[in-house]
């Protein structure tokens, strides 16, 4: 129910799209209750937390476009959220019975299809609904992509987070507005090279891979 767990994305893509007369207050609303759920999620209110991200979700849905639009930021801060609220609650759940019901349902997923799940989540919100193509992470944020890793190492699953790399990898810098090179390239890149293939026993790959690579620059390519 959407008092007690996370509101599908289904369900915020059926409700209408506000006009240009009502963003502002809607932005306001969305500003307002994740202030509310920031603090919740500190002290550790899970109920709570939960209730208000399904609240902003029933307001969020995919922008119309592949363009930025007003409500960029607040897509990306409230996916940041839910990925750290159910990765938490994953990694270390509290007693069941106090868990809102979608929260246990996710307790029942292996952890690769739990981070799998955590990711098409995130491709559908930031996917643009006017294009005819499926959900891709060509218009992924790369502080959602970044979420998304941390989220496959705190639950014990690095083959989840290189399949979300590998998935970035192949579909970025296909639109000017997503940031996908420099800093943010780089950053991805540590985390593939140093953590995700480290804990698969994949260095002579993470070696290969830096050794091949053209983008960064050379002192960053080094492998010692």
């Amino acid at each position: 129910m959407p008092a007690q767990g996370l509101l599908p994305l289904k369900a915020s893509l059926e409700s209408p799209l506000p006009n240009s007369s009502s963003s502002s207050s809607t932005e306001a609303t969305l500003h307002s209750l994740y202030n509310r759920a920031a603090q919740a999620f500190l002290y550790r209110d899970i109920v709570l937390t939960t209730t208000l991200i399904a609240s902003a979700f029933a307001l969020l849905r995919p922008p119309i476009a592949p363009a930025p639009d007003a409500f960029d930021v607040h897509r990306r801060k409230w996916d940041i959220l839910r990925i750290t609220l159910e990765s938490m609650v994953y990694a270390s759940p509290p007693d069941r019975a106090s868990l809102p019901q979608t929260l246990r349902e996710l307790l029942l997923l292996s952890p690769q299809s739990f981070v799998a799940t955590s990711h098409a989540r995130s491709l559908a919100l930031f996917t643009p609904s006017s294009l005819p193509r499926t959900p891709t992470s060509a218009f992924l944020s790369h502080q959602v992509l970044i979420t998304l890793i941390g989220s496959s190492l705190k639950v014990g699953c690095p083959a989840a987070g290189r399949e979300i790399i590998e998935d970035w990898l192949s579909n970025r810098g296909q639109y000017d507005f997503i940031p996908s090179r420099g800093e943010v390239y780089e950053k991805v890149l540590e985390l593939y090279c140093l953590h995700i293939l480290p804990r698969l026993e994949e260095w002579d790959y993470a070696k290969e891979f830096l050794a091949s690579e053209v983008e960064l620059p050379s002192g960053k390519r080094m492998v010692r």
